[in-house]
Formats: structure tokens, C-alpha cells, sequence
């Protein structure tokens, strides 16, 4: 009879520890989608994100019997956004700084990465899904960029040479905070100094044409975010030779501040290079967020 008591109470006791635990983690699951839901959303009014980001990536050998080179390369970027949404009408603003060196063997620094972006789009709420907008994007470097012959080097670009304006007016797709697509008429304006190979062998030249770009992004868990943006201008003179700039980050977060990043660059401009420009990166830093 004792035993049988025992084995009760055993089975009741289970029985609570087990609800118990099912409901902190169906607790823990529902505040995880109420985060995701409010994520996805905008509040009336400003809705305001700064963050910024440096990796490191460093092999060194010494006596080392098989071989091998010596690197260290650092990025460091800023992240920002100030989005403006009222019932009629959004404004969205956003910002991308990104500049990075390596340094191999005790040669000189090399740049890995340099970009300043800013891109403004002002969208009339005037259908749920489908409304007009204007567009404003401007690209350019802060730094000279080199093309390496052997223990030479050229100069091919430097700060604001080029730099590209690239204004825009149509039809966009917005059915969530998340993801963006817009489609129209954008007047492409290149601006250079001593590079003019960029811009026709002129200071400034002007192309008009179809534009296309969609912004997607999505967190998981609240520790995994995936975020792309693809552009594409295609100018009317010479349609078949379209521009393609297409941006892809994977971004796990270990701690707060500790993040493993994945980034895949596509880029094809037939004025820089007839061939498709790809950039792969795995890399370990540390992030901060201010806003």
C-alpha cells in the first residue's frame, strides 16, 4: 500500500513539474513572437536604429615548416535608420557607412571595403499594398582605391570620384515593415573629378532609365538576423548592360555585443569591370547598438 502511495504521489509531483515547465516555455515562446510581431511593425511617428559593428580577422605563423602568410584585416561599419510613418505617408531614411584594410606579410595596408550610403524614399500611403513614391540614393568612397600590377599599384578612384545620385519616382510594394520592393523611372547621375572612365570621359553624366530595388529582412529568435538589399538600373541608351549591386548579411549574435557575420557582395557595372564583381566574408567582432 506504501508503495502505491509513493508511485502517486511520484506521478502527481511529475505531472505538475511537467505543466509547469510547459507553460514558462510556451510563455517564453509567446514573448518571443510578440517581439517578432512588434518588430515587423512601425509606431506612428519616428522610429529611429543606430548600430555599428567592427571585425577582426588575423593568421600569423612564425617558423611555421609548410608555409604561410601573415594577415590581419579589419571592418568597421555604421548602420542607421530613421523612419518616418504617419497614416498617409512614410519616410523612410536609411544609411550605410563601411570602411576596412588588410595588411599581408608587411606589405602596405590594402583597402577591403569603403562606402558611404545614404538612401531616402517617400512613399504616399494611398493603397494598402501598392502606392506611388520618390526615391533618392547616393553611393561614393572615402578613401583612393588601387589596382595592384605586381610592386606597383595605380590609382583608379579616390573620395568622391566617383560618386553616384540616383533619383527615382514609381510604384512600390510594401506589405510589412520587413520587406520593400519598388519599381520606375530613375535619372542616374555619375560625378567624377580625375577618373572620368567612370562617366564617359566626363566630369558629369546623366542616364536615365528603369530602376528596381527590394529590401528584405527577417530576425529569428531575436539572436539571427538576415537582411538583403538588391538594386538594379538598367539605363535606357544601353538597356541590355544593367547595373546590379546586391547586398546579403547573415548575422548570429553569441552575446549582446559578440556577432558571427556572413556577407555576400554581387556587383556588375560593365564602366568598372565586364565581368561580375563577388565578395565573400566570415567574419567574428563586435557590435553595438545605440538606438
Amino acid at each position: 500500500m506504501l508503495r502505491v502511495f509513493v508511485l502517486v504521489c511520484f506521478v502527481v509531483l511529475s505531472t505538475g513539474a511537467l505543466n509547469a515547465q510547459n507553460k514558462a516555455l510556451l510563455d517564453h515562446l509567446k514573448k518571443i513572437e510578440k517581439k517578432q510581431k512588434n518588430y515587423n511593425k512601425l509606431k506612428p511617428g519616428w522610429n529611429l536604429n543606430l548600430s555599428t559593428s567592427l571585425t577582426v580577422t588575423q593568421t600569423a605563423y612564425h617558423q611555421w615548416a609548410s608555409g604561410g602568410s601573415n594577415v590581419f584585416v579589419w571592418v568597421a561599419d555604421f548602420n542607421g535608420s530613421a523612419i518616418f510613418d504617419t497614416t498617409n505617408w512614410n519616410w523612410a531614411n536609411e544609411s550605410k557607412v563601411v570602411f576596412g584594410q588588410s595588411k599581408q606579410n608587411g606589405e602596405l595596408s590594402r583597402k577591403t571595403d569603403d562606402l558611404i550610403d545614404f538612401e531616402s524614399v517617400l512613399t504616399f500611403k494611398q493603397k494598402k499594398y501598392l502606392n506611388p513614391y520618390v526615391s533618392m540614393n547616393f553611393q561614393t568612397q572615402m578613401a583612393p582605391g588601387y589596382r595592384y600590377e605586381k610592386e606597383t599599384r595605380v590609382e583608379i578612384s579616390d573620395f568622391f570620384d566617383p560618386a553616384y545620385l540616383t533619383n527615382g519616382i514609381g510604384v512600390g510594394y510594401s506589405p510589412k515593415k520587413t520587406f520593400r520592393t519598388r519599381v520606375g523611372f530613375a535619372a542616374r547621375t555619375t560625378f567624377t573629378n580625375e577618373f572620368q572612365n567612370y562617366a564617359k570621359n566626363k566630369k558629369i553624366n546623366i542616364e536615365s532609365g528603369l530602376q528596381w530595388v527590394t529590401h528584405a529582412e527577417r530576425r529569428f529568435w531575436d539572436h539571427f538576423l538576415v537582411r538583403s538589399r538588391l538594386n538594379l538600373f538598367s539605363s535606357f541608351e544601353r538597356f541590355e548592360y544593367g547595373n546590379i549591386y546586391w547586398d546579403t548579411l547573415m548575422q548570429a549574435s553569441l552575446t549582446k555585443y559578440i556577432i558571427i557575420n556572413i556577407q555576400t557582395l554581387v556587383i556588375y557595372d560593365a564602366k568598372v569591370s565586364k565581368k561580375t564583381q563577388v565578395k565573400e566574408v566570415l567574419s567574428v567582432g563586435l557590435k553595438y547598438t545605440f538606438i
